[in-house]
């Protein structure tokens, strides 16, 4: 039997920590990532630094930071290329390790059924990604089905996205991703080690849980959102813009507070769903010899506003966007219940998956670092998204947005972010240490993004050539 630990990481697509029970959210029935914390480490202040699909996947898949992939937006994928030039996927280095490495459910790469270092793929890709001939509409075709844009749900305009699922349950997209990863660990050889990543599409919008999991929610139980300010209004025209593209259809420009208050329930439902198809794969896999020797990790990508400040979905720097859950439990120990404070940022999961595996990481001088490492209650985390730079420590976060808006928030006192420090003479010198963080991180981002077309290395290996005509760029840094 294989002494290196199985690796399954479980990751949701949009889910934010807050509305998840052992992140304090009593208004939310997760049983099962409750259970994992219960056997793990929670990690309190986990930071989605790049909150968009595309960007914090291409992030967390090399270890680098979103300046430095490129990748900066939904549209953009990493550069074919990059294993040349000294960025690697953590799926081709725990392969080269022995691992066999495979990738279940929603991924979001481009092309959408690259291997990206996967020995195996089971393609389940957005639920927005209606024309996708994936694994997923395959399956569907089978059974007589297809993927549904959100204008063929049941009240899907009028309630700005909260609609109800128009596929029977037995066939909902995370019950087949969750079915294909209990095939995937039945068939695991006990003498080699598996490292799966399963992607939930839930619970990211269309918010289109089964009637029966929208019955079985307490509305009434969920918390309001938090009202809109004269900072957050300047961030709600990047956001209708977004939503009006033909993806998802709709104008967010007037948003009533009885249709937020459905898509918060709506939102519960999915997530409940998506809980209880996790709990399967937990039991298959406890079930399973591998079960005793395998390391869990569940996070999500990013988090989602529905309706905090009146926006929507991620993109922006507020917690419920990028403050999302992050769940490491050890099944090869007895429980051993933790919690830590310190800020984590997503990307350390690609240190903490090379750690566990025994692998060195390529990076001399990556900002990321293991899970498994001390606490650092002093850490600074570099966030981006095409609308500005954020910074955020254990309790600050500062936000410079384009168009000129700067928002700082004391996190500790202030936990809605509904108050701007910025101008507040009391937070000057703590403004000012988080700047400095962002100034240097920018310069020493941009050097490492362009580090490809740096000539000096090559001049030193061959300097009589450089000084000749027609001298030309290694083959490698071609």
């Amino acid at each position: 039997m294989t002494t290196a630990p199985n690796i399954l990481l479980v990751m949701p697509d949009q889910l934010r920590a807050d509305f998840v029970g052992c992140y304090g959210a009593g208004f939310a029935k997760t049983p099962n990532i409750d259970a994992l914390a219960a056997h793990g480490t929670t990690f309190e202040n986990a930071v989605s630094p790049f909150p968009i699909c595309v960007p914090c996947r291409a992030a967390m898949l090399t270890g680098r930071n979103a300046i430095e992939t490129g990748v900066i937006d939904n549209y953009k994928w990493l550069r074919p290329e990059r294993a040349a030039l000294g960025t690697r996927n953590w799926s081709d280095l725990l392969a080269q390790a022995g691992y066999h490495t495979a990738a279940i459910g929603k991924m979001h790469f481009t092309p959408w059924d690259a291997e990206e270092g996967f020995a195996e793929r089971r393609i389940s890709d957005d639920k927005r990604h209606i024309d996708i001939q994936d694994d997923y509409a395959d399956y569907l075709a089978e059974h007589g089905l297809e993927k549904l844009h959100g204008h063929r749900l049941e009240g899907y305009a009028d309630t700005k996205g909260a609609a109800l699922g128009g596929l029977p349950a037995e066939h909902q997209q995370d019950k087949w991703v969750a079915d294909e990863t209990i095939a995937f660990l039945a068939r695991q050889p006990q003498d080699r080690p598996f490292a799966a990543f399963v992607g939930f599409p839930s619970p990211h919008c269309p918010y289109d849980p089964t009637p029966e999991a929208l019955d079985a929610v307490d509305a009434d139980a969920i918390p309001g959102p938090i009202p809109p300010n004269a900072d957050s209004d300047t961030l709600r025209p990047a956001m209708i813009a977004g939503y009006k593209r033909a993806w998802a259809d709709l104008d967010y420009t007037e948003l009533r507070d009885d249709q937020i208050r459905a898509i918060r329930h709506h939102y519960v439902a999915l997530i409940e769903m998506m809980d209880q198809q996790l709990g399967r794969i937990l039991r298959a896999l406890r079930e399973s010899p591998a079960g005793r020797n395998t390391v869990v990790i569940f996070c999500s990508d990013h988090g989602d506003y529905v309706g905090d400040y009146k926006l929507m979905g991620k993109t922006f720097f507020h917690e419920p966007s990028t403050h999302v859950p992050l769940v490491m439990a050890d099944l090869r120990q007895e429980a051993a219940p933790a919690r830590r404070t310190d800020p984590v940022a997503l990307m350390d999961i690609y240190q903490t998956l090379l750690d566990l595996a025994g692998v060195a990481s390529p990076y001399a001088d990556t900002e990321y670092r293991s899970l498994r490492a001390p606490e650092d209650p002093e850490r600074m985390i570099f966030g981006l998204s095409p609308n500005g730079f954020m910074v955020r420590s254990r309790t600050f976060k500062l936000c410079r947005y384009r168009g000129g808006s700067v928002q700082a928030f004391d996190l500790a006192a202030d936990p809605g972010e509904e108050r701007n420090v910025v101008g507040d003479p009391a937070y000057r010198d703590t403004i000012d240490a988080h700047d400095r963080f962002l100034t240097d991180t920018l310069v020493a981002s941009i050097a490492k993004a362009n580090a490809d077309k740096e000539a000096e290395p090559a001049k030193e290996a061959d300097p009589e050539g450089f000084n000749r005509r027609g001298w030309r760029w290694p083959p490698a840094a071609a």
